[in-house]
Protein backbone atom coordinates (compact mmCIF):
# COMPACT_ATOMS: atom_id res chain seq x y z
CA UNK A 1 0.00 0.00 0.00
CA UNK A 2 2.64 2.36 1.12
CA UNK A 3 4.79 1.85 -2.10
CA UNK A 4 1.29 2.14 -4.43
CA UNK A 5 0.90 6.07 -2.17
CA UNK A 6 4.09 6.60 -3.03
CA UNK A 7 4.30 5.66 -6.53
CA UNK A 8 1.27 7.81 -7.08
CA UNK A 9 2.58 10.55 -5.75
CA UNK A 10 5.93 10.61 -7.95
CA UNK A 11 3.79 9.90 -10.86
CA UNK A 12 2.11 13.19 -10.21
CA UNK A 13 4.77 15.17 -9.20
CA UNK A 14 6.65 14.45 -12.56
CA UNK A 15 3.67 15.12 -14.76
CA UNK A 16 3.81 18.68 -13.23
CA UNK A 17 7.26 19.03 -13.24
CA UNK A 18 7.22 17.94 -16.97
CA UNK A 19 4.08 20.20 -17.48
CA UNK A 20 5.43 23.35 -15.76
CA UNK A 21 9.09 23.53 -18.03
CA UNK A 22 7.24 22.22 -21.10
CA UNK A 23 7.22 25.35 -22.75
CA UNK A 24 10.72 26.27 -22.32
CA UNK A 25 11.89 23.09 -22.84
CA UNK A 26 10.83 21.58 -25.99
CA UNK A 27 12.77 18.82 -25.75
CA UNK A 28 11.46 17.34 -22.67
CA UNK A 29 8.89 14.19 -23.55
CA UNK A 30 8.10 13.17 -20.50
CA UNK A 31 7.99 11.11 -17.19
CA UNK A 32 10.27 7.96 -18.33
CA UNK A 33 10.49 5.98 -14.81
CA UNK A 34 9.92 6.23 -11.20
CA UNK A 35 12.95 4.82 -9.42
CA UNK A 36 11.63 2.58 -5.71
CA UNK A 37 14.23 0.91 -4.06
CA UNK A 38 13.09 -2.29 -1.92
CA UNK A 39 13.93 -4.42 0.85
CA UNK A 40 12.88 -7.38 -0.41
CA UNK A 41 13.68 -7.55 -4.22
CA UNK A 42 11.77 -10.90 -4.81
CA UNK A 43 8.61 -9.55 -3.36
CA UNK A 44 8.57 -6.19 -5.01
CA UNK A 45 9.28 -7.88 -8.34
CA UNK A 46 6.22 -10.35 -7.94
CA UNK A 47 3.67 -7.71 -6.93
CA UNK A 48 4.78 -5.26 -9.73
CA UNK A 49 5.18 -8.04 -12.14
CA UNK A 50 2.28 -10.29 -11.62
CA UNK A 51 -0.65 -8.54 -9.53
CA UNK A 52 -0.01 -4.72 -10.98
CA UNK A 53 0.71 -6.75 -14.67
CA UNK A 54 4.06 -5.07 -15.62
CA UNK A 55 6.20 -6.49 -18.18
CA UNK A 56 10.04 -7.28 -16.98
CA UNK A 57 11.39 -5.17 -19.64
CA UNK A 58 15.34 -5.94 -18.35
CA UNK A 59 17.45 -6.58 -15.35
CA UNK A 60 20.77 -5.41 -14.92
CA UNK A 61 22.95 -7.29 -12.84
CA UNK A 62 26.33 -6.87 -10.60
CA UNK A 63 29.94 -8.31 -11.42
CA UNK A 64 28.84 -10.90 -8.46
CA UNK A 65 25.58 -11.66 -10.31
CA UNK A 66 22.82 -10.21 -8.07
CA UNK A 67 20.43 -7.94 -9.49
CA UNK A 68 21.20 -3.92 -9.71
CA UNK A 69 17.95 -3.03 -11.16
CA UNK A 70 15.54 -3.99 -13.25
CA UNK A 71 12.78 -2.21 -15.37
CA UNK A 72 9.50 -3.03 -15.05
CA UNK A 73 7.37 -1.69 -18.39
CA UNK A 74 3.96 -0.47 -17.08
CA UNK A 75 2.86 1.15 -20.53
CA UNK A 76 4.85 1.47 -24.08
CA UNK A 77 7.20 4.70 -22.88
CA UNK A 78 6.78 4.23 -18.69
CA UNK A 79 8.69 2.33 -16.10
CA UNK A 80 9.44 1.26 -13.10
CA UNK A 81 12.96 1.07 -12.34
CA UNK A 82 13.26 -1.49 -9.01
CA UNK A 83 16.46 -1.36 -6.83
CA UNK A 84 17.27 -3.99 -4.01
CA UNK A 85 18.55 -2.38 -1.00
CA UNK A 86 20.78 -3.09 1.51
CA UNK A 87 19.81 -3.71 5.36
CA UNK A 88 20.72 -0.59 6.39
CA UNK A 89 18.88 1.46 3.50
CA UNK A 90 15.11 2.85 3.47
CA UNK A 91 13.08 1.34 0.90
CA UNK A 92 10.38 3.75 -0.62
CA UNK A 93 10.92 6.01 -3.91
CA UNK A 94 14.68 7.25 -4.99
CA UNK A 95 14.31 9.44 -7.46
CA UNK A 96 11.76 10.52 -11.16
CA UNK A 97 13.02 9.90 -14.34
CA UNK A 98 12.35 12.54 -16.84
CA UNK A 99 12.90 11.58 -20.68
CA UNK A 100 14.44 14.07 -23.31
CA UNK A 101 15.34 13.98 -26.69
CA UNK A 102 18.24 16.10 -26.51
CA UNK A 103 20.20 16.00 -23.01
CA UNK A 104 22.12 18.92 -23.66
CA UNK A 105 19.64 21.02 -24.68
CA UNK A 106 17.72 20.07 -21.80
CA UNK A 107 20.95 20.87 -19.58
CA UNK A 108 21.38 24.22 -20.68
CA UNK A 109 17.79 25.11 -20.46
CA UNK A 110 17.73 24.37 -16.69
CA UNK A 111 20.96 25.49 -16.06
CA UNK A 112 19.88 28.99 -17.73
CA UNK A 113 17.08 29.14 -14.92
CA UNK A 114 19.50 28.85 -11.95
CA UNK A 115 19.40 24.75 -11.80
CA UNK A 116 22.88 22.78 -10.87
CA UNK A 117 22.43 20.23 -13.24
CA UNK A 118 25.70 17.38 -13.16
CA UNK A 119 27.44 16.82 -16.89
CA UNK A 120 25.73 13.91 -18.13
CA UNK A 121 27.05 10.50 -17.85
CA UNK A 122 26.35 7.06 -19.46
CA UNK A 123 24.03 4.92 -16.86
CA UNK A 124 24.23 1.28 -17.01
CA UNK A 125 21.28 0.96 -19.29
CA UNK A 126 23.27 2.75 -22.23
CA UNK A 127 21.39 5.88 -21.84
CA UNK A 128 22.40 9.22 -20.95
CA UNK A 129 21.42 11.02 -17.69
CA UNK A 130 22.34 14.10 -16.23
CA UNK A 131 20.76 14.71 -12.35
CA UNK A 132 18.98 17.85 -10.26
CA UNK A 133 17.23 17.88 -7.32
CA UNK A 134 13.79 19.47 -6.54
CA UNK A 135 13.65 22.11 -4.27
CA UNK A 136 12.81 19.31 -1.71
CA UNK A 137 15.61 16.94 -2.35
CA UNK A 138 14.16 14.48 -4.76
CA UNK A 139 16.14 13.30 -6.97
CA UNK A 140 15.71 13.71 -10.61
CA UNK A 141 17.02 11.88 -13.92
CA UNK A 142 16.74 13.96 -17.07
CA UNK A 143 17.32 11.40 -19.81
CA UNK A 144 18.11 10.97 -23.01
CA UNK A 145 17.59 7.40 -24.45
CA UNK A 146 19.36 6.64 -27.55
CA UNK A 147 19.12 3.69 -30.34
CA UNK A 148 21.62 1.71 -28.05
CA UNK A 149 19.96 1.86 -24.76
CA UNK A 150 17.64 -0.80 -22.97
CA UNK A 151 14.89 1.43 -22.40
CA UNK A 152 14.92 2.02 -25.96
CA UNK A 153 14.74 -1.29 -26.98
CA UNK A 154 12.20 -2.13 -24.52
CA UNK A 155 10.19 0.81 -26.12
CA UNK A 156 10.44 -0.76 -29.44
CA UNK A 157 9.92 -3.93 -28.68
CA UNK A 158 6.50 -2.94 -26.36
CA UNK A 159 3.23 -5.13 -28.16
Amino acid sequence: MKSSVLFLAGLIVGAVIVQVGAAQDRARRGVNHIGISTKNYDDALAFYRDTLGAKEAFTVRNPDGTVRLTYLQLSRDTFIELLPVGADQPAGMTHIGIETDDVEASIANLRGRGITVADPTVGVSKARVARIADRDGVPIEVMQIGPDSLQRQAIEAWK
